[in-house]
């Protein structure tokens, strides 16, 4: 039994139970049903299978469900989860069971049991699976999965396509799945960051795959309820914006300050928030002119009219080119080239990293329309960012730890859509549309719980907010950070607020890792290596492991390193040490949130 978060009143696998149980009753009914399971209260021996639920006459409703659904979800963030909610509501309204379960409580030898299954998980890291989903997907791609020729399927998967590894997670398990003889009833369906703009419809016509009834879809889209606006913005004020780097430095890193004043938006530590920002407007103007589009054009964007400028300075994602995006744009251009290298996977990804829609416009002869572009350009999607804060300690504000992103390519330099647009475009006493978003892979234990966190350069802004949650409730677990960077002199971000915690006992150990002030560059992985008798000791007396920042090198650096110290301390083999490990990771005493 898995709960998608701490605050949630049911657990995953019976979300689905209760919204068949209660979907037939009318208000009086519901009101009794309430003051029936008020009265039973915490008897255990008492299930929702032992209620027998009245009607106004005292005849009891018995409705057979026409469909009976297994969905397994493997989260990282919370997304997955939140499309498997949206699909049990959908499934609830039109007499269809489904059990929701986390793939981190699932046997596959149970598979060999199920009839309809739809598999809804995200992608995490460079085309890897989130930690409740490894199990699962390592032994599909075995014999141990068995013959699954009775099983009918669809994969929901949830990625980011500015990856070179979209979606991959799902991909593989539609693969695995299809290669152990069951029968996929569509493609995957491949989910990007505005996945919520069509969540409704996505999980309609999951739904409506599995059911013989024809009109099934429709029925779903015409009784379901419309989503609220899960936007959730807010214009947040700037409350304070201070470069954190000293004189000198290479880096350019910003704290900033915005108020959440009568917004309503609650957050916890861990989570992150989602910054809305606005292209560069010179980037913008240098699009046009390439493509010599007039930028008063009028055009269409989501049924709203704007002009041409305005779509794309508001609306499309400019400094990053998807994989999709480039092959839409192919039908715009008549080079041989870049057919070519649309054929050759490992080329493309180089080419694509780090270009911008400008450098792609450079590089080919593209005769394409104002409408057309539009069509062709990937949503600008709000960026995340790791909360630095406790809201038990700032109240209504939320801080953020921004790292400028600038570089050389092409011979002209390059911005972060986001982080420059903090940097450079957005002042004190301005606003900025921000939402929160939750991040159930990446929460604090109970304050008696010993923590050690990894986290060098702006990897360190969740452990500000976990460090200052601490501090308010004041428990007995002790807390250890690992920070790194560049150099002592210039890059310790938040110095004096580590050194005053570690006055006040709320920090036990401070370790910092600085990788210029020496000959040989010293890294928060050496750090950890150096304390591995500590650590080990740490982690034997329950301690919890959280790792941020860099997901590329530094954290792969960081988990080998973890490994190594349980394979030398408990004389495990490599392959040992590595499972010890990712039961850590499964039993959240190992939780990374990297980028």
């Amino acid at each position: 039994m898995s709960y998608s978060n701490e605050n949630d009143v049911l657990p995953l696998d019976l979300l689905g139970k209760a919204n068949h149980i209660i979907k037939d009753l009318h208000k009086d009914q519901i009101l009794w049903l309430g003051g029936y399971l008020s009265g039973v209260g915490l008897n255990a021996t008492t299930t929702v299978s032992d209620v027998q639920v009245a009607s106004d006459n005292h005849t009891q409703v018995q409705v057979e469900p026409a469909l009976k659904l297994k969905v397994l979800v493997g989260s990282h963030s919370g997304n997955a989860t939140h499309v498997a909610k949206e699909l049990a509501s959908v499934a609830g309204q039109s007499n269809i069971d489904v059990e929701l379960v986390s793939m981190a409580d699932y046997k596959v030898k149970q598979l060999k049991q199920e009839s309809n299954l739809i598999v809804i998980v995200s992608t995490h890291g460079e085309g890897e699976p989130p930690a409740a989903a490894e199990d699962l997907h390592r032994i599909l791609d075995t014999k141990r999965a068995g013959d699954l020729s009775a099983l009918k399927f669809n994969v929901i998967a949830l990625g980011d396509s500015s990856y070179s590894k979209f979606c991959q997670t799902g991909i593989d398990f539609h693969e695995r799945l299809i290669s152990r003889g069951a029968k996929p009833l569509a493609d995957p369906v491949l989910l990007d960051v505005d996945f919520k703009d069509d969540l409704q419809d996505t999980a309609s016509s999951a739904i409506g795959l599995f059911s013989s009834a024809t009109d099934i879809k429709k029925e779903l889209l015409d009784k379901s309820t419309p989503l609220k606006p899960s936007n959730g913005i807010y214009q947040a004020e700037v409350l304070e914006k201070v470069k954190l780097n000293g004189k000198g430095s290479k880096k350019e890193t910003y704290h900033v300050e915005l108020s959440l004043e009568d917004s309503g938006l609650e957050y916890q530590p861990g989570d992150a928030l989602e910054v809305f920002a606005n292209n560069d407007e010179k980037l913008v103007d240098a699009i046009l002119d390439k493509l010599a589009l007039d930028a008063s054009e009028s055009v269409s964007v989501k049924s709203e009219s704007l002009t041409l400028k305005q779509a794309l300075q508001f609306n499309k994602e400019l400094t990053v080119v998807t994989l999709p995006v480039l092959q839409k744009l192919s039908a715009y251009v008549n080079e041989p080239d870049l057919n070519k290298l649309l054929d050759k996977r490992d080329e493309l990804i180089s080419y694509l990293d780090g270009r911008d829609l400008l450098d792609v416009l450079n590089d080919f002869q593209f005769e394409v329309g104002a409408q057309e572009l539009i069509d062709a350009l990937r949503t600008l999607p709000p960026r995340a960012y790791s909360i630095a804060s406790s809201q038990s300690d700032v109240g209504d504000e939320v801080h953020l730890t921004v790292g400028a992103v600038r570089y050389l390519k092409n011979e002209r330099e390059h911005e972060g859509v986001c982080s420059t647009f903090i940097a450079d475009r957005i002042e004190v006493d301005e606003s900025v549309g921000v939402r929160v978003k939750q991040n159930d892979g990446f929460r604090l234990p109970s304050p008696e719980v010993p923590i050690i966190m990894v986290g060098p350069g702006t990897g360190v802004a969740p452990f500000r907010s976990f460090v200052q949650e601490r501090a308010e409730q004041d428990g007995s677990g002790k807390n250890w950070l690992i920070f790194g960077d560049q150099h002592f002199e210039t890059d310790f971000l938040y110095q004096s607020e580590w050194l005053k915690y570690r006055e006040q006992g709320v920090l036990t150990k401070v370790d910092v890792a600085f990788s210029r002030d020496q000959d040989e560059k010293v890294y928060v992985q050496h750090r950890i290596k150096e304390n591995a008798d500590e650590l080990y000791k740490w982690l034997n007396e329950g301690a919890v492991i959280y790792v941020c920042g860099d997901k590329n090198k530094m954290a792969k650096d960081v988990r080998k390193t973890f490994a190594q110290i349980l394979q030398e301390k408990e004389n495990l083999s490599e392959e040992e040490a590595e499972a010890k490990l990712l039961e850590l990771r499964k039993s959240q005493r190992y939780q990374e949130d990297v980028y």
